[in-house]
């Protein structure tokens, strides 16, 4: 082989040459959105949340999660809410590749465990993936806590 051929082979195997994808911790370069398939619910009713990392740059964007336990995480900005877990028998970190204008989504079973006080309660939604420094944070999320069933 040239010498050419094998000095760029040998940058490739190494990581050495840049290439399109980006880390996440790129500031700006992801947007979590989260959407509940409803925003009235009772005390302890389990309700689905709709979880979506987007790419709003114009090149791929990868976050690093686990293939089982991904929820680990993201975290919420109110203790008051939390989700239900699953059991897991193989976790891996993998990276998630997320092109430009592509998102990388999921979904929560979450619920208010907890009588609180108040007739509301409001949210945020945050990934943090693994090994990265940068936080990515939804906005608000406003629920309306109706009253127990009679």
């Amino acid at each position: 082989m040239k010498p050419k051929i094998l000095l760029y082979l040998a940058l490739v195997l190494s990581g050495a040459l840049a290439t399109c994808s980006t880390s996440a911790a790129d500031s700006n370069s992801l947007r979590v959105v989260v959407k509940p398939s409803k925003t009235e619910v009772r005390i302890k009713e389990i309700f689905k949340v709709a979880l979506r990392v987007e790419n709003s740059t114009t090149t791929n964007q990868t976050v690093r999660v686990m293939s089982c336990i991904w929820d680990d995480e993201w975290k919420t900005s109110n203790t008051n809410i939390s989700w239900l877990g699953w059991v897991c028998t193989r976790n891996l970190a993998i990276p998630i590749e997320i092109p430009p204008g592509g998102a990388y989504t999921n979904q929560l079973a979450m619920l208010i465990p907890q009588p609180i006080s108040d007739k509301a309660l409001s949210f945020r939604m945050s990934l943090t993936p693994i090994g990265s420094q940068t936080t990515f944070w939804s906005n608000d999320v406003k629920l309306k806590i109706l009253p127990p069933d009679k």
